[in-house]
């Protein structure tokens, strides 16, 4: 097979192979950022945020709480839709969508018990700002 010539490629050829490293003590910057930018990469997390840093972001006002149990609930209901069918989704080779809507039920009662902490926190900072005022 020939070779398509000189190209991107030609100087990783031409090296055996072996990609050329950059100069000794030169910072090659990664990910489109300056090289000031990536030679401190824990600059201003001690400090907080720097002074023209906008202000976080209020949490949102919805809780997840009811689309979560509803997702929850579609998961259990096709466990036991499927669980009916059990001897046809096995002799199809389809039993994985059983173990599916099982693991999607264990994964919604997860994800439940994440948002209602998160709305319990919520309501509590609230109570708190509302007494504070």
């Amino acid at each position: 097979m020939e070779s398509p010539g000189p190209g991107p490629c030609a100087a990783f050829r031409a090296s055996g192979g072996v990609p050329a490293a950059p100069a000794r003590g030169r910072r090659v910057p990664s990910g489109g950022m300056s090289a000031s930018a990536n030679s401190d990469p824990a600059a201003g997390v001690a400090a907080g945020q720097a002074p023209g840093d906008p202000p976080a972001p209020e949490p949102l006002p919805y809780d997840g709480v009811v689309s979560v149990a509803v997702g929850t609930v579609l998961w259990a209901v096709a466990a036991l839709v499927m669980l009916v069918f059990l001897d046809n989704l096995r002799d199809d080779g389809h039993l994985w969508w059983l173990a599916t809507a099982i693991c999607g039920f264990g994964l919604g009662l997860a994800g439940l018990w994440v948002v209602i902490r998160r709305r319990n926190r919520l309501r509590a900072r609230q109570e708190l700002r509302a007494r504070q005022e």
